[in-house]
């Protein structure tokens, strides 16, 4: 608690120095002499402002005046000996010095009323300390009245009402006759039948009375009655203050403030102002004290606690210095008591502290609050990052400040109330930066990039630096990201971390912590430190240019162990770290540790669910002689989830069996389920050959599992005839396969039960014919659940899509496209196509043949569309003419270049398209294959590398192989109509190598 002053009030804190007027007087007499005896020659008597400036730092308002005048007087007379009395020299000189003496008053003046701001706010301060102390009533009544006399009044009265009578509790008086006027205002209070109803009416009213004379109104708001009236006045009364006292928004007595002849002042609204705010602090003092009985109510006692609420609270005068501070505030700058804030001032807080606001931006001292109000401002409250220098402590603090008006309404005084609110503050960065970073986190399955967007994300959240590591194959820690404000300093962590790697077996810093999970702080690293660690003279120089202040390193934790860790550098900001920093990087280090862990997880079953979807399907479609044949799957969900949807063709004794089929479920269990009707089909198809047979096996096996497996199935048995084939087909539960013929559609087959839920469920097979250029489509229900802006796909949809099909890759196609321009979100479900297209050749006489002079096609570039094409190229050129040796040469040339195309020109599963052009010409027919691939580039692997080409060469009557024009390679050959040459020795190999290089 600060001490308050003793000494009368109105010396306003400052003791004029007994030599201050002779100090003055001596300047004028020593300047006047000096003038007088230089006389004319040269003129100093204007030199004489000295004096009152003088006598203004050290004595009193009255001491400067009596200067100031005899200075002007001085003046005034030089006239007299410098002989020139009246003219504009003199006149100047006059003036200069009475001007200066009326700043020296101004300067005396402001001098005095600075020290009793500075001496009332101490008052304040002391009487806040009686406040918040644990001393009886009658304690705290003498320490009040102690401070009150004669610092700030000759004489105090002090009333409370208690029980709807007023009580004194206290008069306390300074001078000669102090103990006659305690007696006389104590005896008169306590006299029989005394009553003061006016005094109470007054105390309710709750308005402070400054009143310049002992009047009646004395009597009516101190409770000071006729005789008490006439009392004073004996003693000479010249001005009084009466305040009410309130507590707790209700009115608890009165304090009188009377000056007398003793001090020889007056109060003024000044003097009104600060005891209006003084009678709050008694009256919260007395309160505190335990006056009333109404503090034991729940009310009271939660008021008591909110008074009892320490707040940093400060004063600044207008030019920025600081005239008031509590402990709360030495506390919170770091200052040992409040006495040492005021010696250390404004000036030094700027130096000790670096400050930013909310956003990061530097602050500007132009726009604090207290600022602001002094200049007449509006001003909100503001945020503050305060940043201690030399400790590295940093604080949040919101400031909000309030103008104390003189009666001018101007602003004399900003009363600045500082809360701390760094906790809450950390504790709301920290849910923003963990949500933030969770975002990120799960964003991405590329966890290095990711790791490098929480990098940036920490900077400067949480540090200057921010640097992941993860170790390698090689035993060395490999950085993966990291980051800074400076682009420069990046490259340049970048450049060190790459020269200047880090062992796995390293006994301290990353190394270390991957090997025991502990997190590591250190919030000074000092050089010795650095070069015990780094004994290498470079790095050390290198590590040194990084600035380090203090580190964070953790680790980052999966159910395997640490996989990492992530490091956290404070340089140039100069903080330090704290506990609940290092709890909050922790954290991150844990949620980037389960986000590496679950993309390494999801890369692993992604591969897995791509290797087992690749082997529930056939490796490729195998060719169909008389049909062509193609298929597209588009399987739903998620990269690593296994769908359910199947096919497949195969021959068996009795023709091409083609299975399309649907399980139940996703994942594992549906990958087990979708194998096993598979391979029970397959095996059953190409044994006996017949739908219903195979339908049935596959029915009775289902039935054997323990758990419920539900399987929809569609079997077609292809028979080839003279004129085209037949189909027998079998629906247990699947989507009817659609016939389309000249443009029309149509849906064949008998439907029939589901697989797998009855063990005596019965199928009929329906035969239908399919004519040359009828196309066969068999597809899943994901096509027709297809879900868009217009509800399902439909049956409808999906005919009026395939209707004008050509060729079954040109049924696929339609269907694809379709399907992908009405569907709107995700895939619901997997999707699954079969075409087969009729295209038979035996038995087709030459009277049959279309005069086909050209004709292109195209296809995916994948093994299945060699079979495509061939077969496309060789029903042309049938109904072109070419038979024989011709024929056999044509299709193997074909074959081999478009095996070729595939093999090389897409390397590792790259996607792209391939074209075919035959064009009829008198006596030959010339054939293009095209593609779009990296160009005719054999890989060491292929066992037929370099034979294809040379086997074209000599089947062909030309040949030639060039660079597309955007790429990939083009492949010409011309052959005969028919053979005109002999054949190749060694074995043939008719119809191609169906997909091997050759």
């Amino acid at each position: 608690m600060a001490e308050a002053p003793r000494d009368p009030w109105w010396s306003g804190g400052q003791q004029a120095h007994p030599w201050a007027a002779p100090l003055g007087l001596a300047i004028v007499a020593a300047l006047t002499a000096v003038d007088i005896r230089w006389g004319q020659q040269r003129v100093i008597i204007a030199s004489v402002v000295m004096a009152p400036f003088v006598t203004a730092l050290l004595g009193s308002l009255r001491q400067t005046a009596a200067v100031a005048l005899v200075a002007l007087a001085v003046c005034a007379a030089s006239g007299a000996w410098n002989d020139n009395l009246g003219t504009g020299d003199w006149v100047a000189r006059l003036f200069i010095v009475g001007a200066a003496g009326a700043f020296a008053l101004t300067g005396a003046r402001a001098r005095v009323h600075l020290a009793l701001d500075r001496r009332r706010f101490r008052l304040l301060n002391a009487v806040a300390g009686i406040a918040e102390g644990a001393s009886t009533v009658d304690e705290t009544v003498q320490r009040l009245s102690d401070l009150m006399v004669p610092t700030l009044a000759d004489v105090c009265v002090i009333d409370v009402q208690r029980d709807e009578k007023l009580e004194r509790l206290a008069v306390t008086a300074t001078g000669p006759r102090a103990r006659d006027i305690r007696a006389g205002l104590e005896r008169r209070a306590a006299a029989a039948g005394h009553s003061r109803e006016h005094a109470a009416a007054a105390m309710a009213s709750g308005k402070p009375q400054l009143v310049q004379h002992a009047t009646d109104d004395i009597v009516r708001a101190a409770a000071i009655d006729e005789a008490d009236l006439r009392f004073l006045r004996t003693l000479g009364g010249r001005s009084t203050l009466v305040v009410p006292l309130r507590a707790r928004g209700q009115s608890i007595g009165s304090m009188a403030l009377i000056v007398t002849d003793i001090s020889r002042r007056k109060y003024d609204a000044d003097d009104l102002a600060f005891a209006t705010l003084l009678g709050g602090r008694v009256a919260l003092a007395l309160d505190n004290a335990g006056l009333f009985s109404e503090l034991e109510s729940l009310e009271a006692q939660q008021s008591a606690a909110l008074d009892t609420l320490a707040e940093a609270v400060t004063v600044q005068d207008p030019a920025g210095g600081l005239v008031y501070a509590n402990e709360a505030a030495a506390r919170s700058f770091g200052f040992p008591s409040a006495e040492a804030l005021l010696g250390a001032g404004v000036a030094q807080l700027s130096e000790q502290w670096d400050a930013w606001l909310e956003d990061g931006s530097p602050l500007d001292p132009d726009a604090l609050p207290a600022r602001r109000v002094l200049r007449g401002e509006p001003a909100g409250p503001l945020l503050l990052r305060a940043v201690h220098r030399t400790t590295g402590e940093e604080r949040w603090r919101l400031i909000k400040a309030s103008a104390v008006l003189d009666r001018t309404g101007h602003p004399r005084l900003a009363v600045n109330v500082i809360e701390d609110v760094t906790e809450a503050k950390r504790a709301e960065s920290a849910q923003r930066f963990l949500a933030e970073a969770g975002a990120l986190l799960a964003s991405s399955l590329d966890y290095e990039e990711t790791l490098a967007q929480v990098a940036r994300l920490a900077v400067p959240e949480l540090a200057d630096w921010c640097g992941v590591t993860l170790p390698d194959d090689r035993g060395l820690l490999r950085s993966v990201a990291v980051a800074h404000v400076d682009p420069d300093k990046v490259a340049f962590a970048r450049e060190y971390n790459a020269r200047y790697p880090e062992s796995m077996q390293s006994e301290s810093g990353s190394a270390q912590v991957i090997r025991n999970g502990r997190s590591q702080l250190y919030n000074e690293i000092p050089d010795e430190l650095l070069e015990q660690s780094v004994p290498d003279p470079e790095q050390l120089a290198a590590l040194r240019m990084l600035g380090m202040r203090a580190v964070m390193i953790v680790p980052m934790p999966t159910a395997r162990g640490v996989i990492g860790t992530i490091s956290f550098v404070s340089a140039e900001s100069h903080r330090t770290f704290t506990p609940n920093e290092l709890r909050l990087a922790e954290e991150l280090g844990r949620r980037a540790g389960t986000a590496v862990e679950n993309a390494r997880l999801y890369t692993e079953r992604s591969w897995i669910a791509r290797t087992l979807q690749a082997g529930l399907l056939p490796d490729a479609l195998p060719e169909l002689p008389g049909f062509g044949i193609a298929s597209l799957y588009r399987p739903a969900g998620e990269e690593n989830v296994v769908g359910g949807d199947f096919y497949d063709a195969f021959d068996t004794p009795a023709g091409w069996m083609i299975v399309m089929g649907d399980v139940t479920g996703r994942g594992a269990q549906a990958a087990a389920l979708t194998a096993q009707a598979r391979h029970t089909l397959r095996s059953v198809g190409r044994l006996l050959g017949e739908p219903r047979r195979a339908v049935e096996e596959l029915n009775a096996s289902l039935i054997e599992r323990a758990e419920l497996s539900i399987c929809t199935v569609a079997v077609v048995l292809l028979a080839p005839t003279g004129w085209g084939a037949t189909a027998t087909i079998l629906c247990a539960g699947h989507p009817s396969p659609l016939r389309i013929r000249t443009g029309e559609v149509e849906p064949v087959g008998r439907p029939g039960p589901v697989v797998g839920a009855w063990d005596d469920a019965g199928w009929e097979t329906e035969t239908v014919d399919l004519l040359a250029g009828d196309i066969l489509l068999l597809h899943t229900d994901g096509v027709t659940d297809a879900v868009g802006a217009g509800g399902r796909f439909g049956d409808a949809r999906l005919a009026g899509a395939v209707a004008g099909a050509t060729s079954a890759q040109d049924a696929v196609v339609r269907v694809r496209t379709a399907v992908e321009a009405f569907e709107r979100g995700p895939q619901a479900d997997d999707t699954a196509l079969l075409a087969v297209h009729c295209t038979p050749v035996a038995g087709r006489t030459r009277a049959a043949r279309r005069p086909l002079q050209s004709e292109r096609w195209t296809a995916p570039a994948v093994p299945a569309s060699v079979g495509l094409l061939r077969g496309a190229m060789t029903t042309f050129a049938t109904d072109a003419g070419v038979e024989g040796e011709a024929l056999a040469d044509l299709r193997l040339a074909v074959s081999e270049a478009l095996t070729n195309a595939v093999v090389h020109g897409y390397p590792d599963g790259a996607e792209g398209e391939l074209g075919l052009h035959a064009l009829v010409r008198p006596g030959r027919i010339e054939v293009t294959v095209e593609d779009d691939g990296i160009g005719l580039r054999p890989r060491s692997d292929s066992p037929g590398m370099g034979l294809g080409m040379p086997m074209i060469a000599a089947l062909a009557l030309e040949s030639s192989v060039r660079r597309g024009a955007s790429g990939g390679t083009v492949v010409r050959m011309a052959f005969p109509l028919v053979a005109d040459r002999p054949a190749l020795t060694g074995p043939r190999h008719e119809g191609g190598t169906g997909g091997a290089p050759r």
